[in-house]
């Protein structure tokens, strides 16, 4: 079962589309990374999967219910850490957890605070408006995992964590996931994104433009390394190699993930190294939306 279908998904702000007609679907159980620079639209998909903002056309489909028309439903099985945590000011820490659990209708509330309180180092006496930008992302964290959600949407979870909190959010979010839990992650964090998600999406200027199957094995192309003096790069651009930095002494090269053919390409040459890896995301990234098109 599909945990989130779009269909043709636009919305447009003053003739801008914000996102533009976008197709995607989450499977029932994945761990789903949606990457992409600053205004690319992950934010707004994020508000149009949970019916804070309308679509200009195009529908949204969460467990089969529609994401506007079901979506007091659907409030009660998603879980929600948005990118900018704003809760009310005077509430400590305690009464926001209390009142998602009253809204969920949390039996052991009071144990359940205790042990997530632990995990997070939250302390749930002290206000909103006394906490630092990691500490109200924490209590977010906590908010959203406590009822055991059926779906967990995250726009920049790890924002203001440090390395322990956030290595904690992912044995959490692990733990949910196993549990049966959908997880859906917006972030600029790429190493997360690559060791945790079993596929992601990238977006650019509103549109779906790469899905990439990361539990397969994520080896979208090769980055070829070589070392040597005198070393021209037009032959390797007409045979399909793009170039990702170049100095007197060292190329660097992207290609297909065809080891032979780099190999045979490789022969003639008076080379004093060569290094031959996988492309990773970060470089996949910056192939994506560092200009030019790639040749894989």
């Amino acid at each position: 079962m599909e945990a989130i279908e779009m269909e043709g998904l636009t919305k447009i702000y003053r003739k801008h589309a914000a996102l533009d007609n976008v197709h995607l679907t989450v499977e029932q159980g994945e761990r789903f990374g949606f990457i992409g620079p600053n205004g690319a639209g992950k934010s707004t998909t994020i508000k149009l999967l949970l019916d804070f903002i309308k679509p200009s056309k195009g529908s949204a489909r969460i467990f089969g219910l529609d994401a506007q028309k079901d979506s007091e439903s659907l409030k009660r099985i998603i879980g929600y850490v948005p990118s900018d945590v704003h809760y009310y000011s005077n509430l400590t820490v305690e009464e926001i957890l209390m009142m998602t659990g009253k809204f969920h209708h949390i039996q052991n509330i009071k144990e359940m605070m205790a042990y997530y309180a632990e995990r997070f180092a939250l302390e749930p006496k002290k206000k909103m408006k006394d906490l630092s930008l990691g500490n109200r992302k924490k209590v977010a964290i906590v908010n959203s995992l406590i009822f055991n959600p059926e779906l967990l949407i995250l726009d920049e979870p790890t924002n203001g964590l440090d390395p322990l909190m956030q290595h904690r959010l992912f044995e959490e979010l692990n733990y949910h996931n196993k549990e049966g839990a959908t997880i859906f992650i917006s972030t600029h964090n790429l190493p997360e994104v690559e060791t945790f998600c079993t596929r992601t999406a990238f977006i650019r200027e509103g549109k779906i433009i790469s899905v990439e199957d990361m539990a397969a094995g994520y080896q979208p192309g090769k980055v070829v390394t070589l070392t040597g003096s005198a070393i021209g790069t037009e032959d390797f651009e007409s045979k399909g190699y793009r170039v990702l930095s170049r100095t007197d002494r060292v190329v660097s090269l992207l290609y297909k993930d065809n080891v032979n053919q780099i190999l045979a390409d490789m022969s003639s040459l008076d080379l004093e190294d060569i290094e031959i890896r996988n492309q990773n995301l970060e470089e996949k990234f910056m192939t994506l939306y560092g200009g030019g098109e790639s040749h894989e």
